[in-house]
């Protein structure tokens, strides 16, 4: 069934290569980032919800 879907659209192939490039560029980008972000960084801000310093 969906092959017939998207054998009757024009350029669908074009969409999906396209939808799928953006998927994939999104999470190697995400990836990249936590890999290269600062641990500290990181814990910090899993810290801050808990974190009673906070002035109001």
């Amino acid at each position: 069934m969906f092959k017939q879907f998207i054998s009757q659209i024009p350029g669908a192939d074009i969409y999906m290569v396209g939808s799928f490039l953006t998927f994939l560029a999104f999470f190697v980008l995400v990836g990249l980032y936590l890999l290269l972000v600062d641990k500290t960084y990181i814990q910090q801000m899993g810290r801050m919800p808990l974190d009673d310093s906070s002035t109001d």
